[in-house]
Order: C-alpha cells, then sequence, then structure tokens
C-alpha cells in the first residue's frame, strides 16, 4: 500500500467532481475507514468549538505565546474528551503542527474570525468521504494520513502516550 500522496495523479484536475466508483476505489486501496474518518472529524470541530469559545479576540490575544498558548490549551482539552472516551493518540505533534498552521492564518490572524458554523460547514465537507470535490477530496486524504499516523492503536493502549509538547 503506497502513501496518500501516490494519488496526487488522481487530482490533477481538482475543479471536477470524482466519480462514485474513484472515490470507493481510493477509499478501499487506501484502507479508509469511515469511523476513523468520523473521529478525526469530531476531532476537528471539538478544537474549533473550543478555540471559538474561548477566544477573547485579538485584543487579548496577539502575541505569538497567546496564540499558542490558547492553541494548546483548547488541544489539550480536545485530547482529555478523547481519552475519557478512551481514544488515544500516540503523537498529538503532527496533529497540533498541523491544525495550527491553518488556524493561525484562517483564525488567529484574522481581523474577525468566522462564524463557528462557517468553519464547521467547512470541516463537515472535508470529511464527508462522499464528497465529490477532488479538492476536498485530496485534503481528506492529507488529513486522514496524519490522524492515522498519530492515533494509538488499542493493542497499544497501555504503552506511554506523547505528551502534547513532544
Amino acid at each position: 500500500m503506497g502513501t496518500y500522496k501516490d494519488v496526487v495523479w488522481f487530482f490533477e484536475d481538482e475543479d471536477n467532481d470524482l466519480k462514485e466508483l474513484e472515490i470507493l476505489n481510493i477509499l478501499k486501496r487506501y484502507n479508509i475507514i469511515q469511523e476513523r474518518a468520523d473521529i478525526y472529524r469530531d476531532f476537528a470541530i471539538n478544537l474549533l468549538y473550543y478555540m471559538h469559545e474561548t477566544y477573547l479576540g485579538r485584543e487579548y490575544i496577539y502575541t505569538e505565546k497567546d496564540i499558542l498558548g490558547h492553541y494548546d490549551w483548547c488541544v489539550r482539552k480536545v485530547l482529555e474528551e478523547f481519552e475519557e472516551e478512551n481514544i488515544k493518540f500516540k503523537n498529538i505533534k503532527i496533529i497540533r503542527e498541523y491544525f495550527f498552521t491553518y488556524y493561525l492564518n484562517e483564525f488567529y490572524l484574522k481581523d474577525e474570525p468566522y462564524e463557528f458554523s462557517e468553519y464547521k460547514k467547512f470541516w463537515d465537507k472535508v470529511f464527508d468521504i462522499r464528497n465529490k470535490k477532488r479538492n476536498l477530496f485530496k485534503l481528506f486524504l492529507e488529513i486522514y494520513e496524519v490522524f492515522d499516523k498519530s492515533l494509538l492503536p488499542k493493542k497499544e493502549e497501555n504503552k506511554e502516550c506523547i505528551s502534547i509538547d513532544n
């Protein structure tokens, strides 16, 4: 099995829709599991929720240290909730950096962040595996791979999880 990057040729014309058979073939080829996609979506939405609900605005959270502190608090909060549901991550650093890169520009550095519902709509489209837009499906595969590298398999549950700082 190759990496998700191997399907780049499949997305040369990103504006066109994927056919249902094309989607099914990619899902099967890369062992995409709906339940995992749902977990990853929940993580993204919960992170967004805490960011949006606890953000005081640029007048209070404006230095790099402030932004990172707020963001890391939100990530920790989501991780705590997932651990309560017995879903653990072995290396959150990859996910933390991936989402921080996105949210730094699309949330923290905006004069006025979008409404929660607008961000949620975006993530719902990304994680909808029936989505037919090539560019969103490509993004879904990329994020799925990031999460898959971080999720702690059940058989490794008793091993030490890596903290947010690692």
